[in-house]
């Protein structure tokens, strides 16, 4: 009996360390996507801030587009906050993903945003 306990309080544990260890990755990637979502509105901030400038200036080979083609665009969407969208306008983050290289796809959801096909695809 004394044997099989040890077995059961060792296999609890290695559980223990498993589900910690998934919490914890999870977490970090979270915090990771946020971080790379504040970088992106930083560095993008010129293009697709409210009543501050235009996606249409976006500078293929500017620091925005390299941030734009370094991450999953679509990661960064569900990132986005009320408090972000009241500072940025969607529609103009699809146009700089897309001027960028990397497009959200169409008919995604963007925080509440779905992304129109452009233009060229009508």
């Amino acid at each position: 009996m004394a044997g099989n306990a040890r077995v059961t309080g060792a296999y609890l544990r290695c559980c223990l360390i498993v589900i910690l260890a998934a919490v914890s990755s999870s977490s970090c990637s979270s915090y990771i996507v946020r971080h790379l979502k504040d970088e992106n509105m930083h560095e993008c901030r010129h293009n697709i801030a409210k009543n501050l400038g235009s996606p249409w200036d976006v500078k293929h080979g500017g620091p925005c587009c390299e941030k734009v083609r370094e991450v999953n665009v679509a990661d960064i969407c569900q990132q986005f906050m009320e408090v972000d969208k009241a500072s940025i306008a969607l529609w103009m983050w699809a146009v700089v993903t897309r001027k960028c290289g990397n497009g959200l796809a169409t008919g995604s959801d963007c925080a509440g945003y779905t992304v129109p096909p452009s233009r060229r695809q009508m």
